[in-house]
Order: structure tokens, then sequence, then C-alpha cells
């Protein structure tokens, strides 16, 4: 299996299996990322196409270097090739085992032109006999040695959690109950592509360079498009394969090909053929085979199931400090969309902070106060959820949000408007609580600011988030400062948008710091009915 090995300094190295597209870089979206100060946000990528791995510099900032030349274009990789990214060295390393060499092996031969197929799937005639009707204990005993392997092979695929040990036990059993000479199983890549990902040959040496297992078009087509299985007695001699020159070519005997299903949908496609005995293959064998391809196919999806639960678990790991409980369901969906990169967006930024903290915390004990900043925060933060807002960050005793990124809805600024009056009711009934629990009441005051600002993910090499930047942050902060205990107040920018639907009182103009024009205010009262 083709790797990276990673090597960065101070850092234990680490390797990461390569896929059919890879994408290097800072960014948290790249497949691979690795956090150095001078590797690009999108840095570089490595392709597969064939049995070659190519690496291509994505116009990055220092540039991509391959054993110690920068690169202006596709450069394919061999093993031991050792990339520099920034400050990072990365190897590739692309192991020479038997398994390798023999998917490297493995081509489709190109589509024949072919007659009628009408007879190709294998009709089951003659199965399992009832107990009545056998003759041969021998054949008797070897039927049941099937069932018997057949039977654990299925109970150890339920609990097989990943895919090359898998493919491997469904080798390992039709290798011991079958006259095979050779095996191919093929997936289905995210292209919708059969891949070959697991090889087997009764001889485990290859014998000449240009040994190579080449599977018949004819034969994928029937099974891939009918989702039928296949089964030739003599491959050679059968009439639906007469076009098919890769079977004439290997003088293949005996072949099976069935598909792997899991809820009639194709997985894969197990390939198995004998190179010198005719009728190596039984309907029987067939029938046995269709059973366990049934639950391989499901084994096999319950393993891709399992990666896709981890990745998107990870994804709404990242984004749920972040957004709603919906719009992280959509994001983790593919449905909505987190562009990369920096970016000028319209944005309500709303800071919200706690009044007289300072002498609360010197008055309490520390873990009352943190209880109280957790019940604060819980109440603050769902009612930003509830209006579709985004919490951006908690600063000790205040927090930031923003309407409008990284997600952009209609009426963000009404959004947050409405949420700054919901925070403050919202506020009073929990202070109507403590009160009645003896507890003093909290106090808070909002700023808000709506323009155009940079959002995007930033922060140092080693940690990344997603935050906004500009001067409606300032102007924000500000406000949020100059706000007098459960006042909201909000700029003109801000204003302009949502008279329609507040209550509002205008304030003088107000010089703020680090601004060098007064700017015009307004306190929200309420919301129109």
């Amino acid at each position: 299996m083709p790797k990276l090995l990673i090597i960065t300094e101070g850092e234990r190295p680490r390797e990461v299996e390569l896929r059919a597209h890879n994408t290097l870089g800072r960014h948290p979206s790249q497949t691979v990322q690795l956090l150095d100060r001078l590797i690009s946000k999108e840095h570089a990528e490595i392709v597969r196409r064939g049995a070659t791995f190519l690496v291509r510099d994505l116009q990055s900032r220092n540039g991509t270097f391959v054993n110690k030349r920068l690169i202006s274009a596709e450069t394919p990789l061999v093993h031991g090739d050792e990339l520099v990214l920034g400050s990072t060295r990365v190897v590739f390393t692309e192991t020479t085992g038997e398994q390798d060499n023999y998917l490297n092996r493995v081509t489709i031969a190109p589509k024949p032109t072919l007659g009628s197929f009408h007879s190709a799937q294998a009709e089951v005639i003659r199965e399992f006999l009832p107990e009545n009707q056998i003759g041969d204990i021998g054949e008797l005993r070897r039927d049941y040695e099937r069932l018997r392997m057949a039977y654990e092979l299925q109970q150890s695929l339920s609990l097989e959690l990943k895919l090359e040990p898998l493919l491997d036990k469904i080798f390992d059993y039709l290798f011991s109950t079958l006259l095979v000479d050779r095996g191919v199983i093929l997936l289905v890549d995210e292209h919708g592509k059969l891949e070959p990902r697991r090889v087997r040959r009764r001889q485990m040496q290859l014998q000449a360079d240009d040994d190579e297992i080449s599977i018949s078009q004819t034969i994928l087509n029937q099974v891939t498009v009918e989702k039928k299985a296949i089964l030739s007695s003599d491959a050679q001699i059968d009439s639906r394969f007469s076009g098919a020159q890769s079977i004439i070519i290997q003088g293949i005997r005996s072949t099976m090909c069935v598909p792997l299903l899991a809820r009639d949908r194709l997985v894969g496609v197990i390939h198995l053929d004998n190179l010198l005995t005719t009728g190596a293959f039984t309907e029987k064998d067939l029938h046995l085979i269709q059973v366990l391809a049934s639950q391989a196919a499901m084994a096999i999806e319950n393993i891709r199931l399992v990666k896709k639960v981890e990745s998107e678990a990870l994804t709404r790991q990242n984004f749920e400090r972040l957004l709603s409980p919906n719009l992280v369901e959509k994001v983790v969906s593919g449905e909505l969309r987190i562009e990369k990169g920096g970016e000028l967006r319209p944005v309500t930024v709303l800071f919200a902070d706690v009044r007289g903290f300072t002498e609360m915390s010197e008055n309490q004990p520390a873990p009352e106060i943190v209880h109280m900043l957790n019940e604060y925060f819980e109440a603050m933060v769902e009612v930003i959820f509830q209006f579709d807002g985004t919490l951006d960050k908690f600063m000790g005793d205040g927090l930031m949000a923003l309407w409008g990124a990284p997600v952009t809805h209609e009426g963000d600024a009404t959004n947050a408007a409405k949420a700054a009056v919901r925070m403050k009711n919202v506020l009073q009934e929990l202070n109507e609580q403590r009160i009645a629990e003896g507890q003093i009441p909290l106090q808070v005051g909002i700023g808000m600011d709506t323009g155009e600002i940079v959002a995007g993910y930033m922060g140092s090499s080693r940690t990344m988030s997603y935050t906004v930047v500009g001067a409606s942050v300032n102007r924000a902060s500000r406000l949020c400062a100059l706000a007098a205990p459960d006042e909201i107040l909000m700029s003109e920018s801000t204003w302009q948008q949502v008279k329609h639907v507040v209550r509002y009182e205008k304030r003088a103009a107000q010089k703020l710091k680090g601004i060098r024009q007064p700017v015009a205010c307004y306190s929200i009262v309420g919301v129109v009915s």
C-alpha cells in the first residue's frame, strides 16, 4: 500500500495511506493536513494514474521539492522519493510485497465485440440434495465441511472492521475449498469504477515479468450490468466468451465471477479462475459463493460506513461548536459547503459581555464562578443557534457571535437583532431563577455592527480556527464596551437593515477607541410586534 512518511521537526514521524486523490496543505480540509507555517493552505496534490502516483504543486508560496529539485509540473513518484514542503519532509513509500506486485499486474481487457448474452447467468440447477437422496457419504462430508467453513467465515466477517484483513479471509476460504488458481476481488471506487483491491494466486510467486492477470471485460460487463453471477466449466469453448480474447490468450479453463451486492447495489466483484482444469467449479460452488458474496458485501459496506461515520464525526466535531445543529447536519451531509480560505463577506458581529464580572469573581469561590458562566453561556448559545447564528468564540466572561459567516442567510442582520433582544429576555428569566436561589443577578452589555469583513480559517501553524477580522469586529467590540448594563447598542450600518423590525432609541454619536470618526449608534428597546 503506497504511503507517505511525514517527518516534522520536534514530532514523531507519522504514516498516511494514500488514496486515489490526495491534497496536502495547512488547511483542515486537506486530506493530509501539515501544520507547518511555511506550507500553504493548499500546497500540493498527489494523484494516482494507473499504477503510478504523481505529485503536483498547487502554486504554493514556497514551492514543492522532490529529491531537492523544485518541481513545476506533474512529477511521478517512486519508492523512496523525498518531498520537501516548507520545513516538512515527506517520504513516498510503496511496498514491494507480493500483494502490491499482483495489484499492479491486474488489468481489465478492452471490451470485445460480443454476441448475445441471454444465457450468461449460471442458473443453479443442482443445489444441495435432500438428506434422503444422498448416496455418497464422501460428498456429504465434503459438503458439510464447506458449509461449516462458510458459517465460520460469515461469523468472522461480521466482526472484522478493516478492509484488507476481511478480503484476505474471503480468499482463505475460497482457496481452501475450491480449485482456484487465481482470484481477484475488485471493489467499486468513489468514482463508480471497479478497482482491483486484493489478488491471490495458488502459486504465490510471479513467474515472469510479463505474467499479468487480465480480467475479461466481457465477463465484468455481464456481472456488473445484470448483477448476475457467471459460471463456465470450460471457458475456452464457451460460446458466450467467443469474443473475449483475454480468456483465450491466458488459457483459462474454468471461471466464476460473482457480484458483491449490498441491498441490490453493486459493491464489487469476486473473480476466480482455473487455468488447467475444466469443470473446476460447479453450480453447487456457485450457489455457496453467492451466499458468501452477499455476506461479504454487507461486511464491506459496514466497514465503509464505519469510516464514513468516523469522518462525519470529525467534521461534526469541528463545526458543532460554531454552528447550530441543523446547519452542522447540512455541512456533514454535503448539502452545505464551507468555502476554503479567507473571503470578504457581509457579516453582522455581536459581542456580549457580563458587567461587574471582575468584582463578582473576587467575592465568590472559583467553582461557583465557573458554574455561573457555564449556565449563562448555555442559555446565550441556545439563542444564537435558534436564530441561525454562528458562535465565534468565548472570551472570559464574554462571547462573540456572527450572522453571515460561514453561512449566509436572508435577513442575517435581522436575525442578529432579534437574537440580541431574545438574549436579554432569556437573561431576565435566568436572573429570576438566580434571585430565587439567593444568587446575584447578571447584567450584560451587547454591541452589534454590520459590514464586509474577512472570514476564514486563521491561526498559527499548529492550530487554526474559523473566525473573522475587520473594522466591523472592532466597532462591535467597542459598542459592547460602551453599552450600559442590559443595553443593546448597534451601529448605523446595522440600524439601516433592522430599523423596520426593532424598536430603538437614537443615541448621540460616540467616539470609540481606535476609530477616528464618531460612530452613530442606536439602542434597541425591543422587537416590533
